[in-house]
């Protein structure tokens, strides 16, 4: 299935539709979305696409209705993947680095069903995503991992991951941001701080 404008509508209204009611959960997707048009400005059109969409997606397997195995990067690309979008499908499913908690859930074998795409896009899902408060406000990495340990506490499979992940996402960050310096839009890339060396004491 092509992406075009018409398929970051359908997307917006599906977000909108089963996001919406989870609260904070929608406003961080909005949020995403946000920084994904900007950063979406040093693509070329299918890749802009791409990235806008999967910003609205990447979250959209916490909905009640998609959700099946309860991890949502799996159960958003298992979603996304019944229309047809193969691409879209497997950036929902490793968005963030996902495959660290994939494989501390025991579902490693399940994502690998969904080839993983190493691009200029997926690691710009990675900084928006990852840049991106609860409330949708642009923060920087280090903010966002401490706001997760917070919320979920040392022992949580979440947190557990996130440890493993940041040095990736922490390099997924800086390349965007450097590519957003090449591209001549250094005032998007200048709006966050400077990218944290994620080997400090307490992450």
């Amino acid at each position: 299935m092509k992406v075009d404008q018409s398929f970051i509508d359908w997307a917006a209204e599906q977000a909108a539709s089963l996001l919406a009611p989870l609260g904070d959960r929608w406003l961080h997707v909005q949020g995403v979305v946000e920084r994904a048009c900007q950063v979406g400005q040093m693509f070329d059109e299918d890749d802009k696409f791409h990235l806008i969409t999967a910003a609205y997606l990447h979250d959209i397997g916490y909905a009640p209705h998609v959700k099946e195995t309860g991890f949502h990067p799996l159960d958003g690309a298992c979603y996304v993947r019944s229309f047809g979008c193969e691409r879209l499908a497997c950036l929902v499913a490793h968005h963030s680095e996902a495959r660290f908690e994939a494989a501390l859930r025991g579902l490693s074998v399940a994502l690998s069903t969904f080839p993983r795409e190493r691009s200029a896009v997926s690691d710009a899902l990675t900084y928006c995503d990852m840049t991106t408060s609860p409330t949708g406000a642009h923060i920087s990495l280090k903010a966002r991992a401490s706001e997760v340990l917070c919320r979920y506490g040392d022992a949580d499979i979440v947190s557990q991951a996130l440890r493993q992940l940041l040095p990736y996402a922490s390099l997924a960050v800086a390349r965007t941001q450097k590519r957003l310096r090449t591209y001549g839009l250094a005032k998007v890339a200048a709006s966050q701080l400077q990218v944290e060396d994620y080997a400090l004491e307490n992450v």
